[in-house]
Order: structure tokens, then C-alpha cells, then sequence
């Protein structure tokens, strides 16, 4: 059913999306300015089914991504479902059907809607760092760049945030649960990356790790918050993120006082960061 669905949403794709300059056949690929001035190029099998299997993946992994994009809208009366696919796919001319190219349902749209967050983030992140740049009296001390950070990223979520609860239980599903993880692991690295951090050694992991639990209990506040403009949320993240920095300073001490206490947490941490997909650095 899976193949079939995506056989014919590739048809589909292949007749909206068709130029002048190239068709695809079933057995070749040919040029069409070559075709119309007659000229006959003889190529390989192997290499015309393997420029054609490319164009595939790559055809349908565009749609995938056109029908998530489209489906974002309906999470707002369909949740984050294999239903809100559906209706995206109807809304571009594709069957309805075409949600069977999502084996995980609804989670995938979830999935979808981190990485477009964490790659706007990211591109803001950047800006803000060429400001700084440019004029340094106005850079700002690390803290307030990742608190403003944090604040930034989960103010992207607030249009969906009637169903966010039900994205935060779809992540926390053991079969999806190392991909929520290693979305929230991509944004704390672009958050600590951006904010100066180029460190090599356990701190990596440190920073990482003290960061990923503050945007995690930040979220979960967020979600039960009804101040206007989220004011006890934001109030709840300075407090963690003072905290943090507590933590941080009594950490800094117990690895001075004790080498070999240090030695075994760090091994300890080091091996379940690794498990959820931590120690991917982005750089």
C-alpha cells in the first residue's frame, strides 16, 4: 500500500511538475533539445537507471516535504495526525492517500516542524552574532544571548501550542523517542555554537546536557502557562537558567575537589548523552 501510494503520488508530481527540457521515460531519460534536432545519444542502462532512481528519491522526497509544509495548517483542528497529512496532501491536489508516504504519522510532522524551527533559529542566531560583530557595545553576555535564545525558539511554537502536549507524549513514545531527543540535542548545539561556545572537552557535554533539561522543564511550563505573554514562563526560565549556573559553579568545584568522582560522572554522562544522540556536534 505504501508503494503504491507513493508511485502515484510521483505520477502526480511528475505531470504538475513536467518542463520542456526533460521527460522521463520508462526506460530512458532523454534531452529534448537532443531529441528535437534529431540527434540519437546512446547511453548505458545502468547509468540512465540510476540518474532516473535519483530523480525519484529526489522527486518524492520533495513532496514529502511540500505536504508537510501544506499540513502544518490543519494541526490546528487535527493535532499533529496522520488526518492533518491528509487534509495537506487534498489541499495540493494529491490524494489523501498520499499520507501513507508517512509510516510514523504524525510524529514525522512533528519532526518537520523542529527542524524548520531550529533552522530559523539558527538563521537569527547568526544574525545575531554579525550584529554583535558589528557593533560589540551592544553584544550581549552569554547568558542573556541564550536566555533570548530559548525564549525566541519556544515563542515559534506558540501557534500550535493547544497540541503541543500531544507533540511533547508523540516524542516521548520509546519508538520516537530518540528523534525528539536528538531535535531538542540540534537546537541546544545551535544555541551554545552561536553564543560562543567552542569547546572541546567535557564541557561540551556539560553545557549541553544543563541546557537541554532547561529547555525541556521551560517547554512543559509553557504549555500549562495562562500569564499574558507567558510572563511566568519566562520568569520560570530565569530562575532555571540561575540555577544552571549554580550547578555549574558547584560542578567547576567538585571536579577540582575530587579527580576521580569527576572521572566517573563524566564517563557516566558522556555514555548517555551518546545514547540519545548528544554528542552529534553540528560543528
Amino acid at each position: 500500500m505504501l508503494r503504491t501510494a507513493r508511485l502515484a503520488v510521483l505520477t502526480l508530481y511528475r505531470q504538475n511538475h513536467s518542463t520542456g527540457c526533460r521527460r522521463i521515460h520508462t526506460s530512458r531519460i532523454f534531452s529534448c533539445s537532443k531529441q528535437d534536432s534529431g540527434e540519437n545519444e546512446e547511453t548505458s542502462s545502468s547509468s540512465d537507471e540510476a540518474f532516473e532512481e535519483e530523480y525519484t528519491n529526489d522527486g518524492v522526497e520533495q513532496i514529502r516535504l511540500e505536504i508537510l509544509s501544506a499540513s502544518l495548517p490543519f494541526v490546528h483542528t487535527d493535532g499533529w495526525s496522520e488526518n492533518a497529512i491528509a487534509q495537506g496532501a487534498e489541499s495540493l491536489g494529491y490524494s489523501g492517500m498520499a499520507h501513507g508516504m508517512f509510516p510514523d504519522g504524525g510524529v514525522e510532522l512533528v519532526n518537520y516542524f523542529y527542524r524548520i524551527c531550529n533552522g530559523k533559529l539558527e538563521e537569527i542566531l547568526k544574525e545575531k552574532v554579525i550584529q554583535n560583530e558589528e557593533s560589540p557595545q551592544l553584544k550581549q553576555g552569554t547568558t542573556a544571548f541564550i536566555r533570548d535564545a530559548v525564549e525566541i525558539r519556544l515563542r515559534m511554537n506558540i501557534d500550535y501550542l493547544d497540541h503541543w502536549p500531544q507533540a511533547m507524549a508523540l516524542h516521548a513514545a520509546p519508538s520516537n523517542i530518540n528523534e525528539g531527543l536528538l531535535n531538542v540535542g540540534t537546537l541546544v548545539d545551535h544555541i551554545w555554537y552561536y553564543a560562543g561556545d567552542r569547546s572541546h572537552d567535557f564541557n561540551w557535554y556539560t553545557k549541553r546536557g544543563l541546557l537541554f533539561g532547561v529547555y525541556k522543564t521551560t517547554e512543559l511550563c509553557m504549555v500549562q502557562d495562562k500569564s499574558p505573554d507567558f510572563e511566568d514562563t519566562w520568569s520560570f526560565l530565569d530562575r532555571r537558567l540561575s540555577d544552571v549556573s549554580n550547578v555549574a559553579k558547584a560542578v567547576k568545584y567538585a571536579n577540582s575537589a575530587s579527580k576521580d568522582v569527576h572521572n566517573i560522572l563524566q564517563a557516566g554522562i558522556v555514555s548517555a548523552l551518546n545514547i540519545v544522540g548528544l554528542n552529534r556536534k553540528s560543528r
